[in-house]
């Protein structure tokens, strides 16, 4: 990764301008996607719509809207027993609409990241690409679970090791789009893939966060933030990842042969 430094202003850069000259594309992916989350949403609200309606007219719900000052931690407290209740009550359904919504917002995701790619690759995409890779959603999300497990363990027992790992790992979701490979796999080559950069991936990191986080004092800023911080990556990942086959990736040294 020669001259990787200029990559972080380059990843930033590419994100602006590929978010200006495809302004129309995502556009349309906000609202296509808008459209398809209020659906889905809507299906498994219904679904849950017992659940739902016994939350709203629980005694605990209005207890909680009516309380006031330091009264509403105790309020919380109690009320914290009739509405375990209620999800104990329906824990199955729950836990169905649970991992359909995180398999499809992780589908959705997926989508986003290969558009992002596409425009590197290419210059063009689609909006149905967004809604092309929910097959793989499944051994994304547990590649997402097992990234949040090892950053989270790393976080509480000492702090440095897990913020290592939360940079490290951070790129498997591309490996998953672009490779099709699996959750283990995804997460050891994202970690074989910055073994020599990992300041470079923390400056990009510092400097992705503060733009963010500028951009979201404004209401716009949400819409902008997302797509930004796909492409930024993207572009980045690239140029951890030189050419698109795995091949090239074992031969230049971030694959090893045990893999």
């Amino acid at each position: 990764m020669n001259g990787r430094k200029s990559f972080v202003f380059e990843s930033l850069g590419f994100g602006f301008k590929s978010l200006v000259d495809h302004v129309r594309l995502f556009v349309f992916v906000l609202l296509a996607e808008t459209a398809i989350v209020a659906l889905v949403i809507g299906v498994i609200g219904l679904l849950n719509m017992a659940f739902i309606k016994a939350v709203i007219m629980s005694q605990a719900l209005q207890d909680y809207q009516e309380c006031v000052g330091y009264n509403c931690a105790s309020v919380v407290y109690q009320s914290g027993f009739s509405l375990m209740s209620l999800v104990s009550a329906n824990i199955i359904s729950l836990l169905i609409s649970g991992v359909v919504l995180a398999i499809f917002f992780t589908g959705l995701d997926l989508g986003l990241k290969r558009i992002a790619l596409d425009l590197h690759d290419r210059g063009s995409s689609s909006v149905k690409t967004l809604f092309s890779y929910f097959s793989i959603a499944p051994k994304a999300l547990v590649a997402w679970i097992l990234y949040c497990l090892i950053v989270g363990i790393g976080l509480i027992c000492l702090f440095l090791p897990g913020f290592i790992a939360l940079l490290r790992f951070a790129f498997f979701p591309y490996f998953i789009v672009d490779k099709n490979v699996g959750p283990i796999d995804a997460l050891k080559m994202s970690y074989e893939a910055t073994k020599d950069c990992v300041w470079d991936v923390f400056a990009f990191w510092v400097a992705l966060k503060i733009i963010i986080y500028i951009s979201l004092l404004g209401w716009i800023g949400i819409v902008i933030t997302v797509p930004l911080s796909t492409l930024a990556y993207a572009y980045f990942y690239r140029k951890l990842v030189p050419g698109n086959n795995y091949s090239t990736m074992r031969e230049q040294g971030y694959i090893k042969s045990a893999m």
